[in-house]
């Protein structure tokens, strides 16, 4: 059987696409042995591992954010991100983040999913990218490694790796790990594919990219704006510049990870010793799902998400009637 590494990419709400993929290939029987993610994509992998794959339909968070009720776009913050808005913005961050609330919210202090993350650890590793701001340098957290035991004070550890994979600024205050400050994977490597070519046990690699957007028509809607609407234009504008800055770089991380399956072939070798690391030889399956917007959640369109996992399964499933 192919063993597979699996890549859950940043992209603000348009993760729910990637949650479609996981729960797919699940359902499919289709065996993933490493996880990688960032940015949203840590929500996604610790819903698929707290998921009780034998009794429940559907991972335990997607499950709420798919009700599609009056309370969504809350619940969304409460359970998605377990993030909570300032009563007092400082001017440098609009969000903070109470580790224990975020936990809570995460379902980890539910001693069932606590069982159910351990199991799932013992099968398949997991690691976390985000990005140390103080030396300028990306950062993988082995998951496994840091939780091999689970209770409150190897939680509190984790979640400060998983806090600093998905933060953004200045939406939220950068979190400090031994002194130095860490934000989320993508303003590096939003696709954090390095781990998954040093591991032996994977055969090949699923990706999703979600690069695949019409910023030229983005563009053209804020510049022909009216100018009296000019302060929403700006923060739209902001939002759009921010996916840019974590999104684009991807072509130079699919570029290389091409580079390396080439050189290796060129070599006739399966694995090369580069930079004191070792690469494999691995089959790259990319899905680029097309135009999904970063953050679709509002009153105006409150199915965005469940569209976006509908169509992660759909995508996943004409993936590997190809493979």
């Amino acid at each position: 059987m192919t063993r597979y590494g699996f890549v859950a990419s940043g992209g603000g709400y348009r993760s729910f696409y990637t949650e479609g993929v996981l729960v797919w290939l699940k359902k499919n029987d289709v065996a993933v042995v490493h996880l990688t993610s960032t940015s949203s994509g840590n929500n996604i992998v610790i819903d698929y591992l707290l998921w009780d794959w034998q009794s429940e339909e559907l991972p335990p968070v997607l499950t709420r954010t798919v009700r599609l009720d009056v309370t969504d776009i809350f619940q969304i913050f409460s359970n998605f991100l377990g993030l909570r808005p300032q009563l007092l913005p400082t001017g440098t961050h609009l969000f903070t983040v109470d580790k224990d609330s975020c936990r809570k919210s995460l379902l980890l202090d539910d001693p069932r999913r606590r069982e159910l993350l351990a199991e799932h650890l013992k099968a398949m590793r997991w690691d976390i990218r985000a990005t140390n701001l103080s030396r300028r340098q990306g950062r993988s957290f082995n998951v496994n490694e840091i939780l091999p035991t689970i209770d409150d004070a190897s939680l509190d550890v984790f979640m400060d790796a998983f806090l600093a994979g998905i933060t953004t600024i200045p939406y939220f205050k950068a979190i400090t790990i031994d002194g130095d400050y860490y934000i989320e994977g993508g303003y590096l490597d939003n696709t954090p594919l390095r781990t998954l070519f040093e591991d032996d046990d994977v055969d090949e690699i699923i990706a999703v990219d979600f690069t695949d957007y019409d910023y030229h028509r983005e563009l053209d809607k804020l510049y022909h704006a009216k100018s009296f609407i000019l302060p929403f234009n700006g923060i739209d504008t902001h939002l759009l510049v921010s996916d840019m800055q974590l999104t684009l770089p991807n072509a130079r991380i699919f570029a290389q990870a091409t580079l390396i399956n080439e050189m290796l072939e060129a070599m006739g070798q399966q694995s090369a010793e580069i930079g004191g690391r070792r690469y494999y030889a691995k089959p790259l399956h990319v899905l680029r799902p097309k135009d999904l917007e970063s953050m679709t959640i509002s009153l105006k369109d409150r199915s965005a998400q469940k569209r976006y996992f509908e169509l992660g399964q759909q995508e996943a499933a004409a993936m590997f009637s190809t493979l």
